[in-house]
């Protein structure tokens, strides 16, 4: 059979005929010798979707699908949508149509980075005969559903007709069989379709999902969730930001308090790098440069057992088999975990690897292990006696059916893996699990392990399902599922705190205080909270938890948790302008990096850095204000490892973007005369895309940027010293 792709782009037909198997042979427009200028001129991307597809159908008489994809900023109300390649007129011109989208930016109120979305497979049509199919359902004539956007975190883009039942049983069950497993898999296939849909993400985040430092500490939850400082013991050097004390995260940088250890641009190597003194003379140490297969991820420096540990995602082709399989294809990305001994820092010798089936997620490291976590799809050529078709891979084997979870809801055919690593032991796993799901976020605690995906359903409605697996010493342990209303805006606003899970979401247009036991059973909530706002952000600390909304004016809310049966709202601050990120700064003290705004018309006049009183809950207060007007955003929102927040040290840093390209900003806060004081504000030179870091050794600031390293004076300001590695 064939099927039409009205595309000339190789990389989708690549990824189509990869997710779709030999079973139909995918064909491109220049395959069919179509060569003509298809109109697009519907003002949905459906309509467009639908408009080539019935092309090729109805002129060069093959089963055809299509899509149409496009840029859609919330902020915008969608713009510039279908009119994303022509946004600033014709002819196309990407320049100018980033610029007239950061002016139009300009004008509009509580605009947020990470919501500006592509929006991948924001319809996909296929026309057969007189057949329609859109969503994963089939429909006679047209189409006739709503448009899909970028949502929010954690989302699941869907055709809103279609309602999943999320099972009501608390109990995340594992496989008796392989057998069992492949049905669950067809199953799943029968009833999507064609396996293709969209899917939002945040963090990167997530995003999701990586920092820290190569040291760690105990794990406990009944400790306060949030940092309240990135310094060490002594505070003679900084960790990286990371979302739960205790637990570790990779990142791009790392110190260990003598040398800096810098991912490059190129994804492959890790420099070790000489400070010098106080930064005046920079010098790169050695290196350690991994194959042409492997893209650095992010990468770990334990300093009580002298390794550095790289989480990469590796590519293996197959040289054997010219004729892949879809599932053999997919098979061969893995993440992959490479532990260096870096006793001799002069010389790195590798000590041992691990991989597992999937892409790269996150990772986590906690009491001398490393927990992987990759996203797998078992794609659509699925064969029944052979388990390496549609079980995940860990170390070249196929995981044991008693360690793949199969919820109670039908979740689709992606599984999230996951495997733990002794740093010890770096060449082997000590245990594995994996859960079918349709991709997610996870929230990592001290004790356990948070998969939750949301659902949009009729009305407007979302249900975020919740999937919980301990970890202790390696070993994972499934241990309940459970649902609440609403979605949650980042991984910030969840949180575990003596055994129970609080969790802030948005459901519609009111905002939800919701608590849950071991069991992930409701103990009790709190609805109808700002009606008509969303959830910007949040963070817990012990039995208090603060989140902010937004919709002209800026509410935070502080929420008294100590009875877990009978959380309290305890006060509502209403300041112009939102908070978009929320940190800790001592036991009194909150940090918010977010936007000013204009309290009448909503429009933005920059980057908002506040600072709230906190000692006493009923009566929260802003105790100070510094507006940046010429920053019209920063990255603090969907990349929290940016942020530097030190109250030791009493130093706050952070990125931010203005007309020039990005700004770094280093700011103390004078807690005698409530404001704050900025020490450093430099244009940023280097390879911005890759993140931007912060890191202090003794009292030098070292900004990170690609290949970049320059060096402050963290009390003056002053330049000490640069290098290009």
């Amino acid at each position: 059979m064939k099927l039409v792709f009205a595309t000339n782009n190789r990389h989708k037909l690549e990824e189509i005929s990869a997710i779709i198997g030999d079973k139909i042979e995918i064909l491109g427009l220049n395959d069919i010798g179509c060569h003509d200028d298809i109109p697009e001129t519907a003002d949905t991307f459906e309509g467009n979707a639908l408009l080539k597809a019935r092309y090729v159908k109805d002129k060069y008489e093959y089963d055809c699908f299509a899509d149409d994809t496009g840029l859609q900023v919330e902020a915008l109300n969608g713009e510039p949508g279908v009119y994303s390649a022509r946004y600033a007129g014709e002819p196309s011109d990407s320049e100018k149509n980033i610029d007239k989208l950061l002016e139009k930016k300009k004008q509009k109120k509580h605009f947020r980075p990470y919501q500006i979305g592509l929006v991948a497979a924001a319809c996909v049509a296929v026309v057969a005969g007189t057949v329609v199919w859109q969503y994963g359902r089939m429909h006679e004539g047209a189409i006739n559903s709503p448009d899909v956007s970028g949502g929010n975190a954690g989302s699941s883009a869907g055709n809103s007709n279609t309602v999943k039942k999320i099972s009501d049983s608390k109990k995340i069950r594992t496989a008796q069989s392989y057998d069992e497993i492949y049905k669950y898999i067809k199953r799943s296939q029968d009833n999507s379709g064609i396996a293709m849909y969209a899917r939002s993400v945040n963090e990167t985040a997530a995003v999701e999902d990586s920092a820290s430092t190569g040291r760690s500490t105990a794990s406990s939850t009944e400790t306060a969730s949030a940092d309240t400082g990135v310094a060490t013991a002594d505070g003679s050097y900084s960790q990286t930001n990371v979302r739960q004390s205790g637990v570790d995260e990779g990142d791009i940088a790392k110190t260990d308090g003598t040398y800096l250890y810098v991912r490059e641009d190129n994804g492959r190597t890790i420099d070790i790098v000489d400070v010098g003194n106080s930064g005046t003379n920079i010098e790169k140490y050695s290196e350690i440069t991994l194959g042409k297969e492997y893209t650095i991820q992010e990468f770990y420096v334990n300093t009580d057992q002298k390794k550095l540990v790289a989480v990469c995602q590796k590519e293996c082709a197959d040289k054997s088999n010219k004729k892949q399989t879809n599932t053999d294809t997919w098979n061969q990305t893995k993440t992959a975990a490479v532990t260096y001994d870096i006793r001799d820092i002069k010389k790195p010798v590798k000590e041992g690897e691990v991989t597992q089936s999937g892409t790269y997620n996150s990772s986590r490291m906690a009491d001398g292990y490393l927990y992987l976590f990759s996203e797998y799809y078992t794609g659509g050529d699925v064969v029944k006696d052979k388990p390496v078709t549609y079980v995940p891979l860990v170390n070249g084997k196929e995981m044991s059916q008693t360690s793949i979870c199969l919820p109670p809801v039908n979740c689709g055919t992606m599984y999230e893996v996951i495997s733990s690593v002794d740093i010890s032991k770096p060449d082997k796993t000590v245990d594995n699990k994996a859960i079918l799901s349709e991709g997610g976020q996870m929230y990592v605690s001290g004790k356990n392990i948070y998969y939750y995906e949301s659902e949009w359903q009729q009305d407007n409605q979302t249900v975020t399902t919740l999937r919980k697996i301990s970890y202790r010493k390696g070993k994972l342990k499934a241990v309940a599922q459970g649902k609440v209303k609403g979605y949650l805006n980042d991984t910030f606003s969840l949180d575990e705190y003596k055994g129970n899970l609080r969790l802030f979401t948005t459901n519609d247009d009111e905002n939800l205080v919701t608590i849950l036991d071991k069991k992930l059973d409701k103990i009790s909530s709190i609805g109808n909270l700002a009606k008509g706002e969303s959830i910007y952000s949040a963070r817990f600390m012990k039995e208090a938890g603060y989140f902010v909304t937004y919709e002209q004016v800026d509410p935070l809310f502080s929420v008294d948790l100590s009875n877990p049966e009978k959380p309290k709202i305890l006060g509502k601050l209403k300041i112009p302008g939102f908070s978009e990120y929320l940190h800790f700064y001592g036991e009194d003290k909150l940090l918010g990096i977010g936007m000013s705004t204009d309290e009448e018309s909503g429009m933005s006049e920059g980057v908002k850095i506040t600072m709230f009183d906190i000692t006493d809950r009923t009566d929260v207060k802003e105790e100070s204000t510094l507006v940046l007007d010429d920053l019209y955003g920063t990255n603090a929102a969907y990349d929290y490892k940016s942020v530097l927040a030190d109250q030791q040290k009493n130093r706050i840093g952070f990125s931010g973007y203005s007309q020039n390209g990005e700004t770094y900003c280093l700011l103390t806060y004078n807690g005698k005369e409530k404001k704050f004081e900025t020490i450093l504000k430099e244009e940023i030179n280097g390879n911005t895309s890759q993140g931007i870091r912060g890191i202090y050794i003794e009292d030098t600031l070292y900004v990170i940027s690609g290949n970049i390293i320059e060096a402050y004076d963290m009390d003056t300001g002053k330049k000490m010293g640069d290098i290009i590695l």
